[in-house]
């Protein structure tokens, strides 16, 4: 008498294309129905070719004896290119200099504004920051970059205080593909009233030419790109702070001015044997520091970059 024979076992494979072919059906109509975010349906219609991978990875390892992995191997690997085609996308772009959206800002200071305190915060903007030549107190500024950047400025006068903010933002949590890339922002600020600059940027380089502007304090923080950094000629009220997270630093210098440099990265590059090492506490002095008339002091981090002074 013959034993009953045991069905066969289905394979995980099996239950793939069943799964994969819901998936792409949801899918399909909802993007009919517009229910994802222009960004997020832009992504998917680039990235559906995975699928054709995915297809052939199961059938080449169903093919190659390697039945029970894979289901779990073409999902890792779907996985892994969808991931990497994001990013490389994103990050191809996001080299691009854009020049879609132009906001331009002009604040006249009130007659009686006898300090300014300026705060700049950029994305993914090369920031300029200059004196302006204008004869009137007058902040202007000028945004070129993406659509998906949004300009918000702030002002408002407390006494003989007068606050400005300006701030780049992005509303959108995932911007769209097409519209990503750099933006340019060019501040200047009047001279002639003690200032504050508070600037923060994101991922840019910033070329901040503070000479010929009254600076009562200075505080500066970029996560990743190069700063070019004009120091002003005037002593400030207390040690300003300059923090580089990723890129290099270069100081420049004004003749008349002395500097008490407190380094927290690497030993700085001198154009100049202008200064001596203090071992006592491993800052950086000007030559014959005493002798100036106008002295500052400066503490630098940088966490990986180089440092120079000129």
């Amino acid at each position: 008498m013959r034993e009953p024979t045991q069905p066969p076992t289905s394979r995980p494979q099996g239950l793939l294309w069943p799964l994969l072919l819901l998936a792409l059906g949801g899918v399909a109509l909802l993007l009919g129905l517009e229910a994802f975010p222009p960004a997020v349906a832009d992504l998917i219609g680039r990235a559906w070719p995975v699928i054709l991978v995915v297809a052939g990875l199961v059938i080449f390892l169903d093919q190659s004896g390697l039945r029970r992995w894979a289901a779990p191997l073409a999902v890792v690997v779907s996985a892994a290119l969808l991931v990497g085609i994001i990013a490389v996308a994103y990050t191809t772009r996001a080299s691009t200099e854009r020049e879609d959206n132009v906001v331009s800002v002009e604040q006249p200071l009130g007659p009686g504004v006898q300090r300014l305190v300026v705060t700049v915060q950029g994305l993914q903007t090369r920031v300029d920051i200059a004196p302006s030549s204008r004869e009137e107190p007058t902040i202007t500024a000028e945004f070129s970059g993406s659509i998906e950047s949004e300009i918000e400025q702030d002002y408002a006068e407390e006494g003989d205080t007068a606050r400005f903010v300006l701030r780049e933002t992005r509303p959108s949590a995932i911007p769209a593909l097409e519209a990503i890339g750099r933006g340019r922002l060019n501040v200047e600020l009047p001279p002639g009233l003690p200032l504050e600059l508070n600037f923060r940027n994101a991922d840019g380089a910033a070329v901040l030419n503070l000479l010929g502007l009254d600076v009562a304090r200075l505080n500066i923080n970029i996560a990743a790109g190069d700063l070019l950094l004009s120091l002003p000629d005037t002593a400030l009220e207390q040690p300003g702070d300059v923090v580089v997270t990723r890129g290099n630093v270069t100081l420049f210098v004004p003749d008349d001015l002395g500097l008490h440099l407190f380094v927290n990265g690497p030993v700085p590059q001198f154009a100049a044997a202008d200064y001596l090492l203090d071992p006592s506490d491993g800052s950086y002095l000007s030559r014959n520091f005493d002798d100036f008339q106008t002295q500052m002091a400066l503490n630098l981090t940088v966490s990986s970059g180089s440092i120079r002074l000129e």
